[in-house]
């Protein structure tokens, strides 16, 4: 049964309105400032208590938020004219004395009408902000946590949703002793829908990269995901590669990605050519696969379009910049994701992944 607060300073409105909505609803009669703690649904309230609790109802609706909490004004026809602006602030309704049941019964349904929708919304926004959270760390957890040793090799990465989920990612494996797969891609698209296509596009390429050099990998990955794409009308770049630790050979495929360097050891910088479509867009020509040796203290960067947007002025090659006096991937990961968190939150999901090679060996 909804709670109704009656907060009438007129003695005589308040005991005809007790005694006729009490029929109804329980009414609250505050003979306390405790019975103005105990909850209620509708406030109804005339000008003197108004004045009087005025700063009292507004902090109270303001406690309220994001569940609407609405009261009520009784007032003169002359206090009509009260209907202010700052009126309006503690109130949501008002309705004029001599007040006729049938329409006060409309007002306080209404009324009671949004209270109930309100805190179905409310609801459910906390359900689906809970949901969006278990989804968060769900997708996270679909993420390497750990590198594979890789003599000679330090890999480390990061990756921050501009919202709860992304379609960024970042993914390896080690397919054989000595050989590692690496992969970073970026979904068409932000959000929910983005990190679903995140998660067939990751499981898919994962499957096909075990026995598959890089190339042929990407081809039957899109292959697989030709319906998918079709029907989302979605796409996604990716940088998939194979690192050979032996002979620190690196075999690529950079699929409409493109955002992806060799720092050297001497502060150059190697921009690494393409090799074809983002999977999901269609083309008669298959993927070019190209190949890099790594020596001690290069560094592969591979990142997502998130950090450029981050800081828009900057040119992609001043990246290159932040190489300089770096002597670990942990390092340069954390100056470049530290220096995009200084232009603010991401407009877009950000992702780096950083292989360094420590040693000839």
């Amino acid at each position: 049964m909804s709670r109704i607060l009656l907060l009438l300073a007129h003695r005589g409105n308040r005991r005809l309105l007790a005694d006729w909505l009490a029929t109804r609803y329980q009414v609250v009669l505050p003979e306390s400032e405790r019975a103005l703690e105990e909850p209620f649904d509708l406030g109804i309230v005339d000008g003197p208590a108004l004045d009087r609790l005025g700063k009292w109802v507004q902090a109270f609706k303001k406690a309220a938020h994001p569940d609407l909490l609405p009261f009520l004004l009784v007032t003169h026809r002359q206090g009509v004219g009260m209907a202010t602006r700052h009126l309006w602030e503690s109130v949501d309704e008002l309705i004029i004395s001599p007040i006729e049941k049938a329409e006060l019964q409309a007002r306080v349904e209404l009324l009671l009408r949004a209270r109930q929708l309100s805190l179905q919304n409310a609801a459910l926004t906390r359900q689906l902000e809970a949901e969006l959270a278990r989804a968060g760390a769900v997708q996270a957890e679909l993420l390497p946590r750990d590198a594979p040793s890789l003599p000679g090799f330090e890999l480390k990465a990061r990756c921050i949703p501009a919202r709860e989920v992304g379609g960024d990612f970042y993914d390896w494996q080690e397919i054989t002793p000595g050989v590692v797969t690496l992969t970073v891609g970026d979904v068409m698209g932000k959000g929910m829908p983005a990190a679903l296509l995140m998660a067939t596009v990751r499981a898919t390429l994962r499957a096909v990269a075990r026995q598959n050099p890089p190339a042929a990998a990407l081809e039957l990955a899109g292959q697989a995901l030709e319906t998918d794409f079709e029907r989302t009308g979605s796409f996604v770049t990716l940088f998939h590669a194979q690192l050979d630790v032996r002979a620190r050979r690196l075999r690529y495929v950079d699929a409409g990605h493109s955002h992806v360097f060799v720092c050297r050891a001497d502060g150059a910088a190697e921009d690494l050519k393409r090799g074809g479509r983002p999977l999901g867009i269609l083309s008669p020509q298959g993927y070019e696969e190209g190949a890099v040796e790594l020596r001690a203290g290069d560094a592969l960067v591979v990142y997502s379009d998130g950090l450029l947007e981050a800081w828009s002025d900057r040119d992609p090659l001043a990246l290159t910049e932040q190489c300089r006096g770096v002597t670990s991937a942990a390092q340069l990961v954390e100056r470049l994701v530290g220096f995009a968190a200084r232009a603010g939150s991401p407009p877009d999901d950000l992702t780096v992944v950083v292989l360094r090679c420590n040693d000839e060996r």
